[in-house]
């Protein structure tokens, strides 16, 4: 048997060893996911077995085929980094996790060439030392990677759920609904509500929509040209689009972008809207 092969048999034979010490440094962290005073019991059986797989990862590099080590990488960065994006875990703690991790191995490493002084050259430490530092850094490199592209998908997926949300449309009575648009409008946004609002329209089977512009401080040239193709579209679907709430600034746009908006009806208020439709507003007092 060859002195890598004898190596990787001694990690994998001492991994839980490893596994406890790489714990014992967590006091040492200054990140809370792994904080020994904050984790809980699960968390902690969940570290283990995750650590324990490192250090199968990394003794894999000592194997002659180098497939193993690059499969074993590939499934390492994507398990942790789905689970630390989970747990809400910052980059730094992993960072340093991963440094201590390094730590630990190396002095695992040391133990057997120490061990095995009659065998090893110092010809192997080199290439040891290289042979590690260089496959935890491409475990750092794949764990980053991993670990960026799934908070971008997550922060892509909130910002969708809040731009939906940002554009509800509210069913007041019998096919009568109303779309509140309150704030900034961006592209994002824009591109939402003309996704969006139609869909939502016809599920819920409304014939007639006030779109509330009262809210929104600003109308530029592309929110003009969003909300006129969106009050086409439904058009389109047999839905009356209203507008209520726009200011003489919001309308002096319209007029120089030349959208014609004079075939829709507009108020000067939600509620002058809705009483144009039948719906009126009841405010009734609290009884003492």
């Amino acid at each position: 048997m060859n002195k890598d092969q004898l190596l990787h048999d001694y990690i994998i034979t001492h991994s839980a060893e490893l596994t406890e010490k790489w714990l014992k440094l967590r006091r040492k962290l200054r990140g809370r996911f792994y904080s020994a005073d904050q984790l809980s019991e699960e968390m902690k059986r969940l570290l283990i077995e995750q650590h324990t797989f490192t250090n199968t990862v990394i003794a894999s590099a000592f194997l002659e085929d180098p497939a193993v080590f690059q499969h074993n990488k590939e499934k390492w960065a994507a398990q942790v980094a789905k689970s630390r994006v989970e747990q809400d875990a910052e980059v730094h703690e992993v960072v340093e996790a991963i440094g201590n991790s390094r730590t630990v191995f190396w002095e695992a490493v040391t133990r057997f060439m120490d061990e095995h002084q009659d065998i090893v050259t110092n010809e192997d430490a080199r290439r040891w030392n290289h042979l590690v530092n260089s496959s935890f850094d491409q475990l750092m490199t794949d764990f980053t990677e991993q670990f960026q592209t799934l908070m971008i998908a997550r922060l892509s997926s909130q910002q969708e759920l809040i731009s939906e949300l940002s554009c509800p449309v509210i069913l007041i009575a019998d096919t009568i609904g109303t779309l509140p648009l309150i704030g900034s409008i961006d592209t994002r946004r824009a591109r939402v509500i003309l996704e969006t609002v139609p869909e939502n329209c016809v599920a819920k089977r409304i014939t007639n929509l006030v779109i509330d512009l009262s809210g929104v401080p600003i109308v530029d040239t592309m929110v003009a040209q969003q909300l006129y193709m969106l009050s086409k579209t439904l058009f389109l679907l047999g839905i009356r689009t209203v507008f209520s709430g726009i200011r003489p600034d919001v309308a002096q746009t319209s007029i120089q972008l030349g959208l014609d908006f004079s075939e829709y009806q507009t108020y000067g208020s939600l509620e002058q809207a809705l009483a144009s439709m039948g719906v009126t507003c009841v405010i009734e007092k609290a009884k003492a």
